[in-house]
Order: structure tokens, then C-alpha cells, then sequence
């Protein structure tokens, strides 16, 4: 069984669900190994947080912005909520 990883505050980030904090990561849904360490579930987190995917979105109005590449838009929201 995966581990469960969410935020508890808010995050605006097009793969993080902005209600629950739930996180869209292949490797904790359906790619999930035993295999996988600690340090590296972080590691992809982290990459996932620096390199987001509009593809694969729990959070529709951050993608939309991704999407439309509306960078200052996005930003602007990203900072608030940081």
C-alpha cells in the first residue's frame, strides 16, 4: 500500500488539489512500488513542485493558467498562498 501524501495548507499548484491538499504523483497512485524509498517519494515531490504538469491536474484553474502560459497570473496566485 502507498503512502498518503497532502498538504495541509493550501497550495495553488495545478497537481495538488487546492481543498485537500491531495497529491497527484504517479508513484503514490498507480506506479506505487515497495521499492520506493522515503527520500526518494521527497525527491519527486520536489520535482513535481518545481515542474508542474497541466496534463494531469487536480487543480483545473492553475493548469488553465499553465496552459494558457499566463506565467504572471499564476505566479501572483502561487505567492499569495505561500
Amino acid at each position: 500500500m502507498p503512502p498518503k501524501m497532502y498538504f495541509k495548507t493550501k497550495l495553488f499548484h495545478p497537481n495538488i488539489h487546492f481543498s485537500t491538499g491531495e497529491v497527484c504523483l504517479d508513484i503514490i497512485k498507480t506506479d506505487w512500488s515497495p521499492t520506493w524509498t522515503l527520500e526518494s517519494l521527497c525527491r519527486a515531490l520536489l520535482y513535481l513542485l518545481q515542474n508542474p504538469n497541466a496534463d494531469s491536474p487536480l487543480n483545473c484553474d492553475a493548469a488553465n493558467l499553465l496552459r494558457l502560459k499566463e506565467n504572471e497570473a499564476y505566479n501572483t496566485l502561487a505567492q499569495n498562498y505561500a
